[in-house]
């Protein structure tokens, strides 16, 4: 019978705080237990007591900022319902990588962890619903004729772009890719740029 403890608590609140605070200095693939525990000042028994495991804790922080790139998602595109189809694209993929430089430890648990080999329905389906609204947003700009191009495809089109370059803002390699340009123009150049381009 497990013993996990669900639901919010002071505790649980801790530990997850402490786990994103670690995992924005060390790397969510490099924090223990032990040091969660030490850094929300709670005993070394109390991470396996509300998330069972290692691994159980990152599935939290993982769904903790599902939640939160869902909201600040919608809110983008509230801001930018007013622009035209193509701005409202381009929009969405700034607020995505925008995103993933604020909460590097969330972005870190939530796309690159390693996936259970037999898979996590509940996490798998927190990750769709979380890019839904981007799905949703390419088939009414296309409604609109602002795109020709099949929603499909371009929805996958911005994910991949939005994840690539997220990933490689976390990492820091956007620095120097085009002289002394700031990361942030080499993101807002690279999807202008890429968003024109759709049919």
């Amino acid at each position: 019978m497990s013993t996990v403890a669900t639901g919010t608590s002071p505790g649980r609140a801790a530990l997850l705080s402490a786990m994103e605070e670690l995992a924005r200095e060390h790397g969510v693939n490099n924090v223990g237990l032990r040091e969660v525990a030490r850094r929300a000042g709670l005993s070394h028994a109390a991470p396996t007591h509300y998330f069972g495991s290692r691994e159980g804790m990152i599935r939290a922080l993982a769904l903790e900022g599902l939640s939160l790139l869902g909201r600040e998602l919608c809110a983008a595109q509230e801001r930018a319902a007013h622009l035209p189809g193509r701005e409202r694209l381009v929009a969405d993929s700034l607020e995505f990588v925008a995103f993933a430089q604020r909460h590097p430890a969330h972005y870190d648990a939530m796309f690159r962890t390693p996936r259970p080999a037999q898979g996590d329905e509940t996490l798998d389906g927190a990750r769709i619903a979380a890019l839904d609204g981007l799905r949703a947003l390419v088939a009414d700009v296309r409604a609109a004729g602002d795109i020709t191009g099949d929603v499909e495809t371009t929805f996958l089109q911005l994910c991949a772009l939005s994840h690539g370059l997220a990933s490689l803002a976390v990492d820091g390699l956007l620095h120097g890719i085009e002289g002394p340009a700031p990361a942030e123009d080499v993101v807002e150049r690279t999807i202008r740029a890429q968003v024109a381009q759709l049919p």
